[in-house]
């Protein structure tokens, strides 16, 4: 029996599951069908992936909070064909850096960087996503794409291991695989990814997800719905307003309506209850996302 659930989980991805394994799994565990998600993790990394479930599918694409937080741990003195250690290596180099220059050439990506999107991505190319093409065997022209480092933070280092650990905060689209590469390539000795975890996405953190284990014994408790969190936390710098009945009437008729407001965009309640995201201008208010369903909303509960 298919169950209506709106809002969001934020659920920890393990390790050696793709993100649609994990949506396949939440979706039978929730008995719900609409489940989207923010944020694409390898197979090989873990952590923060937020799930919106039925009508807060809507807010995927709205949400202004859109930076991710990695720790990374890379391996110096190898390149593989996938930028981790996953792959097949292609390369060995000897290691003559030491921790200090690590940190300082991993300080010098901060700002805006250039970055080829890894052929082992989920980047379409021609309507094909290339980590489909890339286990063919076929490797395509792929277009550069630009990225934000905000921080990176030194975190530790093994020298008898190459290895190095680095804490990474980047807007929506970095490749930390790429990012790892590119370091070792400046460093002169090549690197692969050894290891990921996505602290934070879109505002999200550790602190927040729950294992599907989890999830699974939430059910058998009927306790789901206290891990869900309701999908205005998206529009939280927004200002609210809160409508009479005939306001929320023709909100939910995708009517304008003449509200004394400054322009801008605002969280919009009924009752207590989150309605939509609407916007006034002109004194006249209209709206931009329905997050209720009209034939469902009782008025005069």
């Amino acid at each position: 029996m298919q169950i209506e659930r709106n809002g969001i989980i934020v659920l920890y991805k393990p390790q050696g599951w793709t993100s649609f394994d994990v949506i396949a799994k939440a979706r039978g565990i929730l008995s719900t069908r609409k489940v989207g998600h923010s944020g694409t993790l390898d197979p090989m990394a873990t952590g923060v992936l937020p799930i919106f479930m039925g009508r807060a599918t809507k807010a995927v694409d709205m949400q202004i909070v859109k930076d991710k937080e990695y720790i990374a741990t890379f391996q110096l003195g190898i390149t593989t064909d996938t930028g981790d250690i996953t792959g097949e290596v292609t390369g060995r180099w000897p290691v003559n850096c030491t921790p200090q220059q690590v940190k300082e050439t991993a300080a010098s990506f901060l700002g805006t960087i250039t970055q080829l999107p890894p052929m082992y991505s989920a980047v379409k190319v021609n309507g094909q996503p290339l980590y489909k093409l890339a286990r063919k065997g076929e490797v395509v022209e792929r277009k550069p794409r630009t990225a934000q480092i905000k921080s990176i933070e030194f975190m530790d280092s093994d020298e008898n291991e190459n290895m190095y650990t680095i804490k990474v905060l980047c807007s929506e689209g970095t490749y930390i695989r790429t990012l790892a590469e590119d370091i070792g390539k400046k460093l002169g000795c090549g690197a692969a990814l050894a290891g990921l975890v996505r602290t934070s996405a879109c505002g999200y953190t550790l602190d927040q997800a729950v294992t599907l284990e989890q999830l699974q014994q939430a059910r058998q408790e009927d306790k789901i719905d206290s891990m869900i969190v309701s999908v205005d936390i998206v529009f939280s710098h927004l200002p609210s307003i809160d409508l009479s009945r005939e306001l929320a009437v023709r909100v939910l008729n995708g009517a304008r309506s003449r509200i004394s407001k400054p322009d801008g965009d605002y969280r919009v309640y009924y009752n207590k209850k989150f309605y939509a995201v609407a916007n006034v201008t002109d004194k006249k208010m209209s709206v931009v996302k329905l997050f209720v369903e009209k034939e469902k909303e009782n008025l005069d509960a």
